[in-house]
């Protein structure tokens, strides 16, 4: 068996329900996963687009959980030490997309590591937060929608 992630709000290459887009109720999507590496000790999440926005940044999501649960709060610190940063349409937290467009497809991958990440910045891009990952990375897993 393999590391992977699911989500019951879609089917890995179907549909994004318009609840979760930013003209609906901007809601982040529930995910869950399985099968994550032995000697994971947290897990993180980045969500991109076909449009290369960042739509999601998520880590420190604990070893014991299989779940994420949707429509988390716009806030940096989250329950159980989780931890959201600042997607690309400047929010924090999990920013739909905006407008329906043809072939635009979302990509959600989630990291597993071998360590808590201790990052200090305020406000944390996905970019920091694949620098953070580095070297700590101990399994991959996505999953893909379409948003159109």
């Amino acid at each position: 068996m393999s590391f992977k992630v699911c989500s019951s709000a879609f089917k890995d290459g179907g549909y994004l329900p318009a609840w979760y887009s930013s003209s609906g109720l901007n809601a982040s999507p529930p995910f869950g996963w399985a099968e994550e590496p032995k000697g994971t000790e947290s897990l993180s999440m980045i969500c991109s687009s076909s449009q290369s926005k960042v739509l999601w940044v998520l880590w420190n999501i604990p070893n014991t959980r299989k779940t994420v649960y949707g429509r988390l709060p716009e806030k940096r610190d989250l329950s159980e030490g989780m931890c959201q940063g600042v997607n690309d349409i400047l929010g924090t937290g999990w920013t739909g997309p905006v407008e329906k467009l043809p072939d635009l497809s979302l990509t959600f991958t989630l990291y597993a590591l071998d360590t808590v990440l201790r990052i200090q910045e305020a406000e944390v891009t996905a970019a920091l937060l694949e620098s953070a990952m580095k070297g700590h990375i101990l399994g991959v897993a996505t999953i893909s929608c379409i948003y159109s």
